[in-house]
């Protein structure tokens, strides 16, 4: 029988990573003092009526960290805490560098669903605020 991790990593490889953002990521990685012997940490900055903001960067795995490899990299692995995960499967990290800025760019084909007044819906509200889930 599998136990849960290996059910999440089989789930979690759908959040992908760019070429782009592979390469400048283990560039980032390798050149910058402060990034090195850290993971590549997806999260949630916020939300909006428009749906989640994400982030990017790199950090120290934490104990509540979910860790992951890509599929693409053998050289980078992802952290994701437990209370993001569900939020972030099927997500894609992309490298900008255009008149945006320049930067990570995470894109989530789930987006949608996550849009206008879904905070007020149980399964988010017992995520990220730690209460128990009702019906509204």
């Amino acid at each position: 029988m599998e136990n849960s991790k290996d059910k999440r990593n089989d789930t979690f490889d759908l959040v992908s990573l760019s070429a782009v953002a592979e390469k400048k990521a283990i560039f980032l990685n390798e050149e910058t003092p402060a990034y090195k012997d850290k993971f590549l940490r997806l999260y949630i900055e916020g939300k909006g009526c428009d749906g989640f903001i994400y982030g990017v960067t790199f950090d120290k795995k934490a104990d509540d960290d979910l860790c992951f490899p890509f599929k693409q990299s053998s050289k980078l692995l992802l952290l994701v805490d437990s209370k993001t995960f569900e939020f972030v499967k099927g997500s894609i990290i992309d490298w900008v560098d255009d008149d945006r800025g320049q930067g990570f760019l995470v894109e989530n084909p789930r987006h949608k669903r996550f849009k206008g007044k879904f905070y007020m819906r149980p399964f988010w509200r017992k995520q990220f605020n730690g209460e128990k889930e009702k019906n509204i």
